[in-house]
């Protein structure tokens, strides 16, 4: 089995991709980071409006903006810490509001 630091996906190994992570965060600042995580939420926010006002959307403009809320919500982990250990807590909390009464 491969070794889960180059494990790829689409060809981007997470060694390789917490590199550029990290070095966004070391040549920007932690705070600018913060700032552009915020406004990459915002656009994502925007085209999920469209999408509800609508009833439909260019899926690409959506790909594109869950990418980029993707890939800051990843330097948001290296920023404050991993949160891994919350989202399973809170996926099983969700997991028991879905299947209770089943």
């Amino acid at each position: 089995m491969e070794n889960q630091d180059h494990a790829t996906t689409g060809g981007m190994t997470q060694e390789r991709e917490a590199k550029i992570l990290e070095g966004a965060i070391e040549k920007w600042g932690a705070t600018t980071q913060v700032v552009v995580a915020i406004e990459e939420l915002s656009e994502l926010q925007k085209e999920l409006c469209k999408f509800l006002r609508y009833g439909s959307c260019d899926a690409l403009t959506m790909h594109d903006e869950m990418a980029d809320v993707s890939i800051m919500l990843n330097q948001l982990s290296l920023i404050f810490g991993d949160p891994t250990d919350r989202e399973i807590a809170k996926l099983e909390r969700l997991e028991g509001r879905v299947f209770r009464n089943e």
